[in-house]
C-alpha cells in the first residue's frame, strides 16, 4: 500500500512538473511579444515525407500567404474599361480619313488647270486650242482626255490630237495640223484647203498658196453650209499640177460643171476640167493654140476638159 502511494505520488509529481514547465514557457512567450494575444496553442502537423520538395515548398508558400493575408491590407485597383473595336468603327474611321484627304485635294489650288503644254501648233493659235479644250480652270479630277480630244478635233485646221494628263495639274496636248495647199475663195470668204480637199478657216495670208476662186458660189448654199463642204480632191490635184506646169499662173477659177480654168494672158479663157492628167491636157491645149494662131483665129474659149475632144469658141 505504501509502495502504491509512493508510485502514484511520483507520477503525479512528474505530471505537475511538466504542467509547470509548459506554463512557464507560455508565460515567457507572452511577455516577449505584448502585441500578440494569448490563445490556445495549436500543434501543427509535420509535413508528410510523401509530398516531396515541391509539396513542401507549396505548403510553405501557402503558410506565408496565409500569414500575410492577415497582416497586410487588401487594396483593390479599379478595373480598366474593356474596349471592343468593331469593324464598323474601323470602316468609319477610314471613311473619315479618306474624306478628309479628298476635301484637301479638292481645295488645293495647285490641282486646278491654269495652262497646258501645247505642241505641234503653228497655224492654229494656241489660245484658241486651249479655249476649245474646255479645261481652263478645271480641277485635274474632272479632266477627261477623250472629251478634250473630241473638243480640239473640232477646231478648224486640226487633223489629229493627243491628250495626256499628269499630276498634279499638267495637261499635254499634241496636235497635227492640216497643211493648206490652196486658198479657196467663195463669196469673198477665204478658206484653206489641204491635199485631201478638207476646207477649213483661213487664219492669215500665206505666201505661195495658189488662190482658187469659185465662180458659181453665188448659187450655192449660205456660208454656214459652205463650212461643212469639202472641195473635190481631184480639183485640188489638178490645181496643183497646173501651178507646177505654169508657175506664172496667179489665179485659177473653178465651177462645178466645167472644173478648173484660168484667163490666158493672150486673151481667152482656157478650161481644163479636174483630175491629175493636166500634163496631157496642157500639151493638147498648146497644140490647139498654136494651130488657131497660125490660122489667125482669136478664140474666146479653149476647152481641153476632155483631151480626146478639145474645142474652142470664137
Amino acid at each position: 500500500m505504501t509502495a502504491q502511494m509512493a508510485k502514484t505520488t511520483r507520477a503525479e509529481q512528474v505530471r505537475r512538473r511538466r504542467r509547470q514547465q509548459g506554463r512557464r514557457r507560455f508565460d515567457a512567450v507572452s511577455r516577449s511579444d505584448g502585441s500578440l494575444r494569448a490563445g490556445p496553442l495549436v500543434s501543427r502537423p509535420r509535413s508528410s515525407p510523401s509530398l516531396g520538395v515541391a509539396g513542401r515548398a507549396g505548403a510553405r508558400a501557402g503558410r506565408r500567404r496565409g500569414s500575410l493575408s492577415g497582416l497586410l491590407p487588401v487594396v483593390r485597383l479599379p478595373a480598366l474599361p474593356r474596349i471592343t473595336l468593331a469593324w464598323r468603327h474601323a470602316s468609319l474611321a477610314m471613311t473619315l480619313m479618306l474624306a478628309g484627304m479628298l476635301l484637301r485635294m479638292l481645295a488645293d489650288p495647285a490641282m486646278y488647270i491654269d495652262g497646258v503644254n501645247l505642241g505641234g501648233a503653228a497655224l492654229v493659235p494656241g489660245q484658241e486650242i486651249y479655249a476649245r479644250s474646255g479645261i481652263a480652270g478645271q480641277h485635274i479630277f474632272w479632266v477627261d482626255p477623250a472629251a478634250v480630244q473630241r473638243n480640239i478635233a473640232e477646231v478648224p485646221g486640226i487633223a489629229s490630237v493627243q491628250v495626256s494628263v499628269e499630276w498634279p495639274n499638267t495637261v499635254t496636248i499634241l496636235v497635227t495640223e492640216r497643211i493648206p495647199v490652196v486658198t479657196w475663195i467663195e463669196n469673198e470668204e477665204r478658206w484653206w484647203v489641204d491635199a485631201d480637199g478638207q476646207k477649213f478657216k483661213a487664219r492669215a495670208d500665206l505666201p505661195g498658196l495658189l488662190p482658187v476662186t469659185v465662180d458659181d458660189a453665188a448659187g450655192r448654199p449660205g456660208l454656214h453650209a459652205a463650212k461643212q463642204e469639202r472641195v473635190p480632191p481631184e480639183a485640188v490635184a489638178g490645181a496643183l499640177q497646173l501651178r507646177e506646169l505654169r508657175p506664172n499662173i496667179e489665179l485659177l477659177h473653178y465651177d462645178a460643171l466645167r472644173g478648173l480654168s484660168y484667163a490666158d494672158g493672150r486673151g481667152w479663157r482656157g478650161y481644163f476640167g479636174v483630175g491629175s492628167d493636166m500634163p496631157q491636157k496642157l500639151a493638147v491645149y498648146e497644140r490647139l493654140v498654136d494651130d488657131l494662131l497660125a490660122k489667125g483665129i482669136q478664140p474666146r474659149i479653149i476647152s481641153v476638159e476632155s483631151p480626146l475632144a478639145p474645142y474652142y469658141q470664137k
